[in-house]
């Protein structure tokens, strides 16, 4: 399990972390989501023992020094621009790889680049963008460690090679004990991957949890009312975390209990009323403008 506690990061006088503390829960996919500059980099260089923080605690299985040895050969960081060698390729890179990972499989690396029509002796960077990807995620992966840290690994993909890219991280997960903690300024990338996800903003962690099981409490309403219904009391229910009017058509988001919130609609007898799906964007909406946050400036 990965530990962060009170995390706090500053470049000068631009403070990157912000007392960011999270639990990271062992064989899970863990995602850190937020725009450019809220803090994803800086927190996944500090996590893999690249640069230190200033403040708080990194807790690897009980490790405190994410710098160690011990601590180095749990994880593997995957940045968004992943450095190679001139002229190296896959397999260049892999030998490489093996001084620091002795556990690395070579055979599987193979296996995943041949399946995925990569060239293992040809230069890496005559690979365009979504193959460089892939063939640092096989590296990743074949790297063996317990850990993951990626960093916008899905950040310009086509949706086929994104897709191929998610299918790896979930073969891998159910073959072995393995904890991915992916950042990404989409949610789109994480929502169907990632059961826990943090929203990072300016530093500082806004929300963090499985927004699934959150979204239980989210209920998403289209209703009709007659021109004599008290709309203002509708607007001003404390439950109302949305509230959108086209003509006499309204659209709410709300949060808490469905049944007293449908027994407050009835009430004001909807000629129309009907429950529609939530997705997953419109709960961390619901959770962030209930939280006094502008969406805009927090979710991408």
């Amino acid at each position: 399990m990965v530990i962060i506690s009170g995390l706090t990061k500053y470049f000068d006088d631009i403070c990157a972390v912000d007392h960011v503390s999270l639990e990271i829960p062992d064989g899970t996919m863990f995602g850190l989501l937020g725009t450019n500059g809220a803090g994803k980099t800086t927190l996944l260089r500090m996590l893999a023992g690249i640069i230190e923080a200033d403040s708080g605690e990194i807790r690897i299985d009980g490790e405190e020094d994410s710098f160690s040895p011990q601590c180095k050969e749990k994880l593997f960081y995957l940045p968004d621009d992943p450095y190679y060698f001139p002229n190296a390729s896959i397999q260049t890179m892999l030998d490489f790889y093996k001084k620091q990972y002795p556990g690395l499989d070579a055979d599987s690396a193979a296996y995943m680049a041949e399946s995925l029509n990569l060239d293992r002796d040809r230069p890496i960077r005559t690979f365009s963008k979504g193959m460089k990807r892939q063939a640092f995620l096989i590296l990743a992966l074949c790297s063996r460690t317990k850990y993951l840290f990626c960093d916008e690994v899905f950040d310009g993909l086509d949706p086929i090679a994104a897709e191929i890219m998610k299918n790896l991280f979930r073969q891998e997960m159910e073959s072995r004990d393995f904890t991915i903690l992916v950042a990404s300024h989409k949610l789109q990338d994480l929502e169907d991957i990632c059961g826990n996800i943090a929203i990072l903003h300016k530093g500082g962690v806004v929300t963090a949890g499985d927004f699934r099981e959150r979204a239980e409490n989210v209920r998403k309403f289209q209703c009709v009312f007659p021109l004599e219904a008290d709309l203002d009391s509708l607007r001003q229910h404390p439950s109302v975390v949305r509230f959108h009017e086209d003509a006499r058509f309204i659209t709410l988001v709300t949060r808490g209990n469905a049944e007293e919130i449908r027994k407050a609609l009835e009430e004001l007898e909807p000629i129309f009323l009907g429950e529609v799906p939530l997705s997953l964007e419109e709960t961390f909406i619901a959770e962030m403008e209930g939280a006094g946050y502008d969406i805009r400036k927090v979710l991408p």
